[in-house]
């Protein structure tokens, strides 16, 4: 994890005078809590196009109220990380300071993106909540976030259950799957975000969960 902590250097092979290497993609989210008022809202939205346009960044990115969820890629590695750095420098600082940025570098150029889509949502994530006072304060009710090694050994707890909150084809074409007597998988079968939080309530669901550590 990068959270709190500098951004990692680029490999040689992906900046802009090796690009026929591949390039790099970054995946990451924040929210923000309290929620940006409309017009920052509106201001943030026009921070992070800029900084995208000036490192020629492309992909995907959800710009919500509550934070920030971005898939993103460059042909430069370096590029890409200057843009990470700019969002830590300028973007509500320090609230980017605690986002753990996740890099791939080396991917095929092929599978970058080819252009920016950069929405304006009410949700960070489309549960269908939005303007519902139905979410808890993240503040004080939030995970623990674990790093890998972590993560890899409460697989093999019993009294652990993994959610796995992708849609199902996602979770067809790879999922996590804990050793037999480790912890018990859950699949919601989700077609949409949205349909989570009723799955969520289900009695079924509580049952499942009670006394349970959570794994996501």
């Amino acid at each position: 994890s990068v959270a709190g902590k500098p951004l990692p250097p680029p490999p040689p092979s992906c900046t802009t005078s090796n690009a026929d290497e591949g390039g790099s993609i970054v995946l990451f989210y924040q929210y923000k809590e309290p929620e940006w008022t409309a017009p920052q809202h509106r201001t943030i939205l026009k921070q992070v196009s800029h900084w995208a346009e000036r490192y020629r960044i492309q992909g995907r990115g959800r710009i919500a109220p509550e934070g920030l969820n971005c898939t993103l890629s460059c042909v430069d590695a370096t590029a890409l990380r200057r843009f990470c750095q700019a969002l830590r420098d300028y973007v509500d600082p320090p609230l980017l300071d605690a986002t753990d940025f996740k890099f791939t570098d080396g991917v095929p150029r092929d599978q970058l993106f080819t252009k920016l889509s950069l929405r304006k949502t009410t949700e960070l994530v489309a549960y269908g909540l939005a303007g519902q006072q139905t979410a808890p304060s993240l503040q004080r009710f939030a995970g623990q976030h674990l790093e890998a090694t972590q993560y890899h050994g409460l697989l093999k707890d019993p009294d652990a259950v993994v959610i796995d909150v992708r849609n199902r084809y996602e979770s067809v074409v790879g999922h996590l799957q804990p050793p037999p007597g480790g912890a018990t998988l859950l699949d919601p079968q989700l077609r949409h975000s949205r349909e989570f939080p009723a799955w969520l309530a289900q009695p079924a669901t509580q049952r499942t969960l009670a006394d349970k550590k959570v794994l996501m």
